[in-house]
């Protein structure tokens, strides 16, 4: 009898380890925080090269940023952008935003596994919603993928997937 309760231990706490284990490696990923570059391409980036070859044209800046969010147009076609996506561990800005949009507020990012990251986004100009999505950041890409879940959209939801690029600039990312 004694033999079996062992034996029902031993699996109980190799079980209980294995789900630690599990749940420290997974929780060990990292979050995508920092300042992102938008990718004004229809869809998403074919591969890292789009996203470098726009950093390389646009040269996006953390003074272009603070521009943007100070109200400040840099000195750059309001047509064109360049526009930015600020993540905090608590905050989602994107630089482009209207008023009324759903896409700026607070926001509640949950554990990272496998390059996905999944948030609650409680938007600025929409107190009274809450919006669930993910942030697909794959580690060593340069592509950033941030979908809205469920947006409103003539009396039906629709997921929105806008597209950034990892750019390299000191404070930039996390």
């Amino acid at each position: 009898m004694s033999k079996c309760i062992a034996a029902l231990l031993i699996a109980s706490t190799s079980s209980f380890l294995s789900q630690t284990d599990t749940l420290l490696s997974a929780s060990s990923e990292e979050v995508p925080i920092g300042i992102f570059l938008w990718f004004p391409g229809p869809g998403a980036p074919k591969s890292d090269a789009d996203c470098q070859a726009l950093v390389e044209r646009v040269k996006p800046s953390k003074k272009q940023v603070e521009q943007w969010l100070w109200g400040r147009t840099p000195d750059v076609d309001p047509g064109m952008g360049p526009y930015y996506l600020v993540l905090s561990d608590n905050r989602m800005e994107p630089t482009f935003s209207a008023e009324g949009d759903l896409d700026g507020g607070d926001v509640k990012l949950g554990p990272t596994k496998g390059g996905e990251t999944p948030f609650t986004l409680v938007p600025d100009d929409h107190p009274d919603t809450t919006i669930t999505g993910t942030i697909v950041a794959k580690p060593g890409s340069q592509v950033l993928a941030v979908t809205l879940h469920d947006i409103p959209v003539d009396d039906a939801g629709k997921d929105r997937t806008v597209y950034y690029c990892r750019f390299e600039e000191p404070a930039t990312e996390t």
